[in-house]
């Protein structure tokens, strides 16, 4: 039985004004594109689209410890201070 050991990952929008904030989490988590007054949507996807991830609230997500290292590189690009907690594997 593999266990998948997994981070949480927390970051801080402190220093950002409102713009830089949704221009960042549209960035990372993606969002819902409507055009033409709502007759086009379309989904776009965010940088994390590529990671298995778990968004506790605005600012914690849980991935595993595989992709800690390419999720801290995208938050760190748009100048976001970063923590790491790795968590602890329960062994049966």
């Amino acid at each position: 039985m593999q266990i998948m050991t997994k981070s949480l990952i927390l970051y801080d929008l402190k220093n950002k004004n409102n713009a830089e904030k949704t221009r960042i989490l549209k960035n990372l988590y993606g969002y819902t594109d409507k055009s033409n007054m709502g007759k086009y949507v379309y989904q776009r996807k965010g940088l994390f689209s590529k990671f298995k991830y778990e968004r506790w609230n605005k600012s914690a997500i849980l991935v595993s410890n595989r992709d800690v290292a390419d999720v801290t590189q995208i938050l760190k690009k748009f100048g976001l201070n970063v923590l790491i907690m790795k968590l602890p594997t329960k062994k049966t």
